[in-house]
């Protein structure tokens, strides 16, 4: 009897653990959203409607809205093993659909730092629809019960399912990681050049976006240590901080670029230089003259007013 209440009480702090985890990282998002958004009126409210917006808006908003029915069935206690269902498959879809949205956009924006070349093109598609394709495998395969608690709809994971789950974002993991390597080698390659016109390996690196593409690494890196764990309803408690940090990391990526082109995410590397040091992660150069560096290999001529 004991023993039972011990391992009830002990699954209601799993359960409370695992809610605070993703309050934790809905707060993250949402705080995000909030104070990037006045840069997101002004570079694409403000100006017409391009490609690179629509899927701007799409990757931002559907991971905002989709996380608000997730925090519900997590947090209600009038909750149905019924109703339990269907909200388990919803968050596996936005989870899922959320890193599809990240891989294209990631993939596009590589395409577009290569200089739209058609080799990594179907490369990086070859690459990637095999990963997804895992992922998805992974994620719709076998999985825990979801079940109602005072703590809301919760699903104790056995460890051979969390295994099998933890394949999906392990697949994505070598994807973010794998365009991690190829924006340091295109910064790699150009560094010569720019540093003698005055740009730091620093600037170029975070000009690219490759501190972006890391930080997404290292937090889906984070996340898949949890699936091991040997807790049930703590394994992959960390999965919508991995998918809101991606979510996040490539907002950021995106306002940087619109903010330098209505191109934003197809804008070339050529383009790109005009971020010079103007980044979210490193404060603008004193006497803002952060382009004069890159006129004389590029030929394009620009003042910070």
């Amino acid at each position: 009897m004991n023993s039972t209440l011990s391992q009830d009480v002990f699954g209601a702090q799993q359960q409370r653990l695992e809610n605070y985890f993703h309050l934790f990282s809905i707060t993250f998002l949402y705080w995000d959203h909030l104070i990037t958004f006045p840069e997101e009126f002004k570079y694409l409210w403000k100006r017409p409607v391009r490609a690179s917006t629509a899927l701007f808006l799409f990757n931002r908003y559907f991971a905002v809205l989709g996380n608000v029915v997730v925090t519900v069935s997590l947090f209600s206690s009038d909750l149905t093993e019924s109703s339990c269902q269907p909200l388990h498959l919803f968050r596996k879809l936005l989870l899922a659909l959320n890193q599809v949205i990240v891989c294209i956009l990631l993939t596009i924006r590589i395409y577009a730092l290569y200089s739209c070349s058609k080799r990594v093109l179907t490369y990086m598609s070859v690459t990637g629809l095999t990963l997804v394709g895992l992922a998805i495998f992974s994620i719709f395969g076998k999985s825990g019960q979801p079940m109602p608690t005072l703590n809301g709809c919760q699903t104790p994971t056995p460890l051979i399912v969390s295994i099998q789950a933890a394949a999906a974002w392990e697949a994505l993991f070598l994807y973010d990681l794998l365009l991690f390597i190829m924006t340091l080698h295109k910064a790699y390659k150009a560094r010569h050049e720019l540093q003698l016109e005055g740009l730091s390996l620093v600037a170029i690196i975070l000009r690219d976006g490759s501190i972006y593409f890391g930080v997404m690494a290292f937090a889906n890196l984070i996340n898949i240590s949890t699936y091991y764990y040997p807790d049930p309803f703590l394994r992959g408690a960390l999965c919508t901080f991995a998918s809101g940090m991606s979510v996040t990391m490539l907002s950021r990526l995106m306002l940087n670029l619109h903010r330098i082109a209505d191109s934003g995410i197809f804008t070339s590397h050529i383009t790109t230089c005009q971020l010079g040091t103007d980044s979210v992660f490193l404060a603008p150069s004193p006497g803002g003259n952060v382009l004069s560096a890159t006129t004389a290999m590029y030929g394009t001529l620009y003042n910070e007013a």
